[in-house]
């Protein structure tokens, strides 16, 4: 099935929906199951729950305020990181604890009742005195075009294995990174991780619908099994097939791939999903896309490493600020024990997405409003990427 998309408005070609049979809460071995089979379950533990309205409304706000039409005038959302398309459209927005976001139900929720004893529920009594912090995204949609995420796993598939950082795009040293041999190398690794994440259940994401969507699209089993050669076409780099890595050319870039389906969520309904199903994102300007993706994770205990340059789209949490803000000293102690290992990287591409980058050498110093962002608002386009201080 081909999509004309100048007649016609997306639509993905098959649909997952909640199941009856699923329904009873917590971590049922019906829900394990099906989470085991299929690499997603669909949840209703938070259909009618009164925060859903309150977040709603929170959402719309923010995505609103994130738009490129209002700058930083609504929020400062220098202080978080937003993903944007070519049109400096927010599609997924960080940063909602942030105190300058001015949202605090978010966090509120995140250390309610209501999603603690959910977490209890889901792993194995998992409590606050156990917590490490995790950080809260709301997808949205822009509403000028019609927006598509490639086809991904949340889980490196090539070279060493290791998670690679947003603002480097390392992926590999080269071809030899992405051979079968090192893929299958990394493959059985995955299974391993796949098998022990649903025994062990350390920690619970979700991606929870504060509105019917229907944006989240996957393949159903392909967390657990080897791709096939068109999957492989669709998740092979371009820049590797250029440089001569074996592959099938399969896929017209367009076209759905086989058995896809998109996940159908009411408001307060939420998705658990083994992150390394092969799945995407997409949007389109006239149905809404609201969705938090909230969870908990098992603190690893004391750390007594090095602390390593933070993700570009985490380092906004590092700001005191935002330790601060949260409404229980738990969660202070949770943010403590993430914040330990991570230190804020020394360039604007360690700290920044590119919109803020830009709005900075045209002279505006936000963000962490330091002295690499003044001096780099002074030097304007003769700051080079990646400069340091001197």
């Amino acid at each position: 099935m081909k999509t004309d998309r100048t007649t016609s408005t997306y639509r993905a070609p098959a649909f997952a929906d909640s199941l009856p049979e699923l329904a009873a809460p917590g971590a049922t071995p019906e829900r394990l199951a099906h989470l085991e089979e299929h690499g997603f379950v669909i949840i209703n533990d938070f259909v009618d729950n009164l925060w859903i309205p309150v977040l709603r409304e929170a959402g719309r706000r923010v995505t609103e305020a994130c738009a490129p039409v209002n700058g930083y005038g609504k929020i400062d959302c220098s202080r978080g990181y937003v993903h944007r398309t070519g049109k400096d459209e927010p599609w997924a927005i960080r940063g909602l604890v942030h105190p300058a976001f001015n949202e605090p139900c978010f966090a509120e929720f995140h250390g309610s009742d209501d999603f603690l004893n959910f977490v209890r529920s889901w792993c194995n009594g998992l409590g606050p005195e156990d917590f490490t912090f995790s950080g809260l995204l709301l997808w949205c949609n822009p509403r000028e075009s019609e927006h598509a995420l490639s086809w991904h796993r949340d889980a490196t598939w090539w070279g060493t294995g290791k998670p690679y950082f947003a603002q480097r795009e390392i992926r590999g040293e080269g071809p030899e990174a992405y051979t079968e041999e090192v893929e299958r190398e990394r493959w059985a690794e995955i299974r391993a991780n796949n098998a022990r994440s649903i025994a062990e259940r350390n920690g619970v994401s979700m991606f929870l619908a504060l509105v019917d969507e229907e944006c989240h699209e996957l393949i159903p089993g392909s967390h657990n099994r080897w791709r096939t050669p068109y999957e492989h076409d669709v998740l092979l780099p371009k820049a590797m097939k250029e440089k001569g890595v074996p592959h099938t050319p399969s896929w017209n870039g367009v076209d759905p791939l086989p058995d896809q389906v998109a996940v159908r969520l009411k408001a307060g309904e939420a998705l658990i999903r083994i992150g390394s199903n092969i799945h995407t994102g997409h949007t389109v300007p006239e149905r809404e896309r609201n969705t938090l993706s909230i969870g908990w994770s098992r603190w690893s205990g004391p750390f007594t490493g090095e602390p390593s340059v933070a993700d570009v789209r985490s380092a906004w949490q590092l700001d005191p600020e935002v330790r601060e803000a949260l409404p229980y000293e738990w969660m202070k102690t949770a943010w403590d024990r993430w914040a330990e290992t991570q230190k804020l990287g020394d360039t604007l591409e360690d700290r920044y997405p590119a919109y803020d980058i830009r709005r900075i050498k045209a002279g505006e110093v936000v963000g962490w409003r330091g002295e690499l962002e003044r001096r780099a608002a002074a030097a304007g386009e003769a700051w080079a990427p990646f400069q340091h201080l001197e």
